[in-house]
Parts: structure tokens; sequence; C-alpha cells
């Protein structure tokens, strides 16, 4: 079994895991906010530092998360290599490829720096949050909204969560499953991205069957005990750091 860790819930007993669900989402918000207006080194130092700092206190892996960051790497990398050869600019000293530019290239880096930091974010709230505190918070959120079913809006949110790990585990199988069965020697892309899309769509595909047909028979409804909520002091004290944070970077 492939020893995926991101967007995968792992238990522990720790502030984080502990902290109230509704102010959890709050400071994924800031924090991604916060990384999306980020343009200069000191915030996104700022912002490393807090997301290093939540996943010590929150006793993540930190070094499997980092190994599991690779299956980013390629939006990761084409966010990079765009911004770097369509912003015009002052070339770079020296370097062979005069189509990318010094401005290019920075801002290469710093989209690249956000969308890291951000998945950063998103695997310490899913790392320490069940999917059922996020649904209940998210549904929590739309009460107050007319009109809008929030019941069924969350519970597709969740499914969607669920749904993630799943696709990171059957890639990662099939992965090691090619390398044991040599299929990465094959000398065309193309054939070897066909081994891996469609028995992955495939499988995809049948878990949201198999989840759509236990939901069936067990009777699932959207009449449902409403969740109840309790913050504590520390749990205000870290909003207010991301709070902090936010301001840092937009003002």
């Amino acid at each position: 079994m492939a020893e995926i860790t991101f967007f995968h819930y792992i238990h522990k007993d720790t502030i984080l895991h502990r902290m109230d669900g509704r102010l959890k989402l709050l400071c994924l918000l800031l924090l991604s906010l916060s990384a999306s207006f980020a343009s200069q080194l000191e915030h996104y130092l700022v912002l490393l530092f807090v997301v290093i700092f939540a996943l010590l206190i929150a006793k993540l892996p930190i070094k499997a998360l980092l190994k599991d960051i690779k299956f980013f790497g390629i939006i990761i990398l084409i966010v990079f290599v765009v911004n770097a050869f369509n912003i015009p600019g002052d070339p770079i000293p020296n370097f062979p490829i005069t189509s990318i530019s010094i401005q290019g290239l920075i801002t290469g880096l710093r989209f690249a720096g956000r969308l890291t930091i951000i998945i950063m974010v998103c695997a310490v709230i899913t790392g320490t949050t069940p999917l059922i505190t996020i649904r209940n918070v998210i549904e929590w959120y739309l009460r107050p909204i007319p009109f809008v079913s929030e019941v069924r809006i969350a519970t597709m949110i969740k499914l969607t969560f669920m749904l993630i790990p799943v696709i990171f585990d059957n890639l990662a199988e099939m992965m090691n499953a090619q390398k044991a069965r040599c299929v990465e020697l094959r000398k065309n892309p193309i054939k070897r991205i066909n081994f891996i899309v469609f028995p992955l769509l495939h499988q995809t595909l049948r878990k949201a069957d198999e989840i759509a047909y236990a939901m069936e028979s067990r009777c699932y409804s959207e009449v449902r005990t409403k969740a109840v909520f309790k913050s504590n002091k520390i749990d205000w004290l870290l909003l207010a750091v991301c709070i902090s944070v936010f301001l840092f970077v937009i003002l």
C-alpha cells in the first residue's frame, strides 16, 4: 500500500486537531488569501514559517508531506514555466534561453511559491480535520443563506474530499505496479500515460459508484442532526495569528 499522506486525516491529539472547525476553515481562507497576495520575500518567509510551525504542532509527517508534493510538481512546474516565458522584461545575462526574462523568472517563482504554500496549508487542514467535521462546518456556514441546500452542498464537498486521497492512492499503486512491470522503460510517453490515465479513471468512477450505492442502501437523507461546535481561547488565538499574517501581507 502506498504511503500517501496528502489530504488524509491523521489522528493525533494536538491543538490543531482539537481546534474548532469553523475557525480552522477561516484560517485556511486567510492563509490562502495571504499566499495569493504575497509579493515580497518576507511575505513568503512568514507564510512558510507559519506552515512549518503548524506541521510541527500538529505532529504531521513533514518529510512524507514534502515527498508527496511531487504529485503536484508538474502543475507547479507548468505555472513556473508559463510565467517565466510569457512575462516580458530584461533578458538574463549569459543565459542561453533569451525568451526568459528576469521579471518572468521572478514572477514564475512567486506563483510557484504561492501554489506550494496553498497546497501545504490545505494538507495541514485536511490532515487535522475529519471529513465529517469539514462537512458540518460547510453546512454551518451555508445555513443562513436562503434558497440554498446546505446539506446537499456540504455532502458533495465531503465526497469530493473523500475521493481526492483515493485518487492519489490509486495513482501511487499504479505507478508502483508499472515500475514492477518495467512499463516506465517504454520510450513512448503517450503509451505510458495511457497505462495510468484510463485505469485511474476506471478506479475513480467505480469508487464513486460504490459510494452512491452505499448511501442509497443506507437510506441517506438530508434530514440530519445539527452539529454543535465549541471554541476556546487557544482557537481564537490561532485565528488572531492568521489574521495578523493576512494583515502583514496586504498592508
